[in-house]
């Protein structure tokens, strides 16, 4: 953005199985919002949910999965300027929150996460454990434990 790198180790996420998760936007099929679900694996889905703009990547199609935390690596002074906030545990630990930081608004909505401006890569981090919990703020399919995160004090919400 404007020049500057802006990066974050992905360290929480949470998938949405298609048509057979209750919570997963592409439960009920393709609608003009879920439209980026139902292309091809590596795209971008952003959508606005309680007046916030979430990221999830599409994997098989129209299966995805949400990127609910960031540890903050490059460009941090510039994301504390975007989210208008110092404390840098805050920074990225959530959905929303991470959308705001790194510049994702809904005009990213369908981007191709390989060939553009937004892009995910493999930095050779291997953490020593995955946590499996269930999903947070969903009211539906609680039964699943589908969010997966690695310990660290950027977490969303600690599991």
């Amino acid at each position: 953005m404007n020049g500057q790198i802006l990066s974050g180790r992905i360290i929480e996420v949470e998938a949405y199985l298609a048509f057979e998760d209750e919570a997963a936007h592409s439960f009920k099929g393709e609608t003009k919002r879920t439209k980026s679900l139902f292309s091809e694996p590596g795209i971008a889905y952003i959508y606005s949910i309680h007046q916030q703009v979430c990221f999830d990547v599409v994997c098989t199609t129209p299966t995805s999965v949400l990127v609910r935390s960031l540890e903050p690596i490059e460009g941090i002074e510039l994301m504390k300027e975007l989210r208008g906030k110092v404390n840098l545990k805050d920074l990225t630990s959530g959905p929303g929150k991470l959308c705001k930081a790194l510049g994702i608004t809904k005009q990213h909505d369908g981007i191709d996460l390989v060939n553009s401006e937004i892009y995910i890569v493999d930095d050779g981090f291997k953490s020593t454990e995955i946590i499996k919990s269930k999903r947070i703020g969903i009211s539906k399919a609680q039964h699943h434990e589908y969010r997966f995160s690695i310990e660290s004090e950027f977490l969303s919400k600690k599991t």
